[in-house]
């Protein structure tokens, strides 16, 4: 993904070459795991003007949305964890991936590939058919604003949607529609697992708190700038006329 003059982003399906492991761990799910020496500098390095090529999610070894209804086939089945993970690509799962909506309907979990943390609930305010017609349409994971973590998602400059990972993790781009928001994502950088050190209860509550904004940090630059300013006018103005 590149972006042009206009504020116009474009996405290219260039390869970027591995260049030596980097920030993810050995293992991903929904069959990833084999795409890491290819792309795992996507997911690594940010700001990030390349992406997985479009398509990848429906590649024969990855089959996102098949593995996805698989997980949901076991999960209803009460098959059990191990079910769900040799769905997912897995030996084993840890955390919650697949989970019953409000309404009554399935939704799955996706975690960041590098820290592990929740980025995205879905489907969620449509229905899975949607939910996979975007996206194989776009040729990547799409979500919109009700299926995002908002609180472990940031904005950066060109629309740039990061984790709030120590060491953020780049994840897609974000694009306005007529439906709103649209964050498009790469499938290698979305297929972590949930980290063991965050336990269930916080878990949980970002799972229940999907939707909203995610932070800016253009937004956030732009408000300390204004800041400034206004300091620096206070300074020059009203400081002076008090005498000091």
């Amino acid at each position: 993904m590149t972006t042009f003059g206009m504020g116009v982003i474009v996405l290219v399906n260039i390869l970027v070459p591995a260049s030596g492991r980097q920030c993810l761990p050995d293992q991903l799910l929904y069959g990833c795991t084999s795409w890491i020496p290819k792309y795992e500098s996507i997911c690594c390095q940010t700001p990030q003007n390349y992406a997985e090529h479009s398509g990848f999610l429906m590649e024969p070894d990855v089959r996102f949305f098949d593995r996805l209804l698989e997980m949901q086939s076991a999960f209803l089945a009460g098959g059990g964890g191990s079910s769900i993970a040799k769905a997912a690509g897995a030996e084993a799962l840890s955390g919650v991936h697949v989970q019953k909506s409000a309404s009554g309907g399935v939704e799955f979990v996706f975690y960041d590939s590098q820290c592990s943390v929740p980025l995205f609930v879905a489907p969620r305010g449509r229905t899975f058919d949607e939910f996979r017609k975007e996206s194989e349409n776009h040729g990547w994971p799409s979500f919109r604003d009700a299926e995002i973590v908002a609180s472990n998602i940031k904005i950066i400059s060109g629309g740039e949607v990061v984790s709030s990972c120590p060491q953020p993790t780049h994840l897609g781009h974000r694009f306005s529609d007529g439906m709103g928001y649209r964050y498009c994502i790469d499938l290698l950088c979305m297929a972590g697992q949930q980290d063991s050190a965050l336990s269930g209860k916080n878990v949980s509550s970002m799972l229940q708190s999907t939707g909203g904004s995610p932070q800016s940090a253009a937004f956030a630059r732009a408000g300390v700038g204004l800041l400034a300013t206004l300091g620096a006018v206070l300074c020059a103005t009203l400081f002076p006329a008090l005498g000091f």
